[in-house]
């Protein structure tokens, strides 16, 4: 996996790990009960249904860890530039995207196993 900024590329199949935090002005603001964290992978910003979709509501020292397993993955298409953001709902009420929208791409595999 490379990450570029906020862009995301990663080798169909494989697992990864991403740790999300926030920021608010450079402080770390950590996640608590009762926030949720929404990872989202769509083909455009337009279409409606999720290529992929990651929710974490337990957090570890305030960060969300979001788990990308193989079979997340399997089924996209190779070289595809796909979007992604990550949106907060604290528990508040108050929503923000705190990873605007930012590339995924998926790049090709030789082994299929």
């Amino acid at each position: 996996m490379k990450i570029d900024g906020n862009n995301i590329s990663m080798i169909r199949g494989d697992s990864k790990d991403l740790y999300i935090r926030c920021y608010d002005g450079g402080s770390h603001i950590p996640f608590e009960k009762g926030d949720t964290v929404y990872f989202t992978v769509k083909e455009s910003p337009s279409k409606k249904e999720k290529i992929l979709q990651k929710i974490v509501k337990d957090f570890q020292d305030g960060v969300a860890h979001i788990e990308i397993m193989p079979g997340d993955t399997k089924q996209m298409k190779f070289k595809r530039k796909y979007v992604y953001d990550v949106q907060v709902t604290f528990k508040s009420g108050r929503v923000n995207t705190i990873v605007p929208l930012s590339h995924f791409m998926v790049t090709e595999e030789v082994t299929h196993e």
